[in-house]
């Protein structure tokens, strides 16, 4: 069973392998510490967004007042940031995926004084990884006197360096942003239902777009075909000039060229407004979220996108980071891995003269 943890700092899909009805706050704790073994706890398990209502460790999960025990059950905490590191360091011959256990609970959630220091450490996949060292002197350690960390002193490769040497080297390193040219979504675009977007700027307004909302987009995509009328115009020409007819070609009546995104209706989850979220808001438990899926599968309706409020921004700034992953994440979820899809992205905001602006993007596959 999946349980989604929601912190501070982001969601934590936790894979509980107990039976449902035996599931504890406690089961949770240790499942977690199996790869954040030092996480402290800000403020306890709790049921609700603000953490006002923890979770009765006495008890447990199941019988809990007001929790529906189902696959993505949704609970929440607020931990220290500085403390979440996922310990990555490969099993021992024991199996275990820790140099040393530690018991994490709300109450007390300090390690251990007699634990090894650990530190974090970047690898070469880019991952960020936890191990565990009882060295504190870094001068004691060649990697940390490399160029960048993980690696050797420029010394210890080479005995001299060009300028241009040095630079070739350091490029290998270096994260580029590209900018992706093509689209996913064919020429003809979105098409938004004037009904469903002026209904979602209704609660934008009332708020003077000084809130942030989003929605799920569900619609259609819709495969574009290429005319063959040119084709048939051949066809009665050759004939004219006497020819014989011409056998049929495979796919020779219709290819499909490209997509275009028709959305029908934006559906709008338990949500609230909170400033000081990445999002701009806090996505609360959708008890209705399999209702509405069956009811937009049987209308031939699916999430084509989502649709987010923003306050008014300064020139060019059309997302911060958390929207952006969350872009990114949504557009994964609906491509089933990094590949093409026309899964949109539109934001909703206010210009300098009180005009609404509705403009739809799509995250790159390196984003994804």
């Amino acid at each position: 069973m999946i349980i989604r943890v929601r912190t501070n700092i982001g969601i934590w899909r936790v894979n509980i392998t107990s039976p449902p009805p035996s599931i504890t706050t406690q089961t949770i704790l240790d499942t977690i510490a199996q790869t954040r073994p030092h996480v402290v706890y800000e403020a306890p398990l709790s049921l609700d967004p603000k953490c006002s209502e923890p979770i009765d460790t006495t008890r447990p999960l199941c019988e809990q007042h007001g929790v529906q025990m189902r696959d993505g059950l949704m609970i929440y905490c607020k931990v220290d940031s500085s403390t979440c590191a996922e310990n990555t360091v490969g099993n021992n011959n024991n199996g275990n995926t820790n140099d040393t256990t530690m018991s994490t609970t709300a109450a007390s959630s300090e390690p251990s004084s007699s634990s090894t220091i650990t530190k974090r450490i970047i690898a070469k996949d880019g991952t960020i990884k936890l191990i565990h060292t009882t060295d504190t002197d870094p001068s004691n350690n060649k990697s940390e006197l490399g160029f960048r960390k993980g690696l050797m002193p420029l010394r210890d490769i080479k005995k001299s360096w060009t300028l241009n040497e040095f630079t070739a080297m350091d490029d290998k390193y270096n994260f580029k942003i590209k900018r992706q040219e093509s689209s996913f979504v064919g020429v003809e675009g979105l098409h938004l239902e004037s009904g469903a977007v002026e209904s979602f700027q209704n609660y934008l307004r009332r708020f003077q777009f000084r809130q942030q909302r989003f929605g799920y987009l569900y619609g259609r995509f819709v495969e574009e075909e290429e005319d063959t009328q040119e084709e048939e115009e051949e066809d009665r020409s050759h004939l004219r000039q006497g020819g014989g007819a011409r056998m049929p070609q495979k796919n020779e009546s219709k290819v499909k060229k490209n997509k275009k995104v028709i959305v029908e209706a934006i559906y709008e989850p338990p949500q609230e407004a909170d400033a000081d979220a990445a999002e701009g808001f806090v996505m609360l438990d959708d008890d209705q979220e399999e209702n509405v899926e069956q009811v937009a599968s049987l209308l031939g309706l699916r999430k084509v996108g989502w649709i987010v409020g923003q306050p008014p921004r300064e020139t060019g700034f059309q997302f911060s980071a958390a929207e952006v992953i969350m872009a990114a994440e949504l557009q994964l979820e609906c491509a089933q891995g990094v590949e093409e899809t026309p899964f949109v992205t539109v934001r909703c905001t206010v210009g300098d003269e009180g005009n609404v602006i509705v403009e739809a993007f799509q995250v790159s596959l390196q984003c994804m």
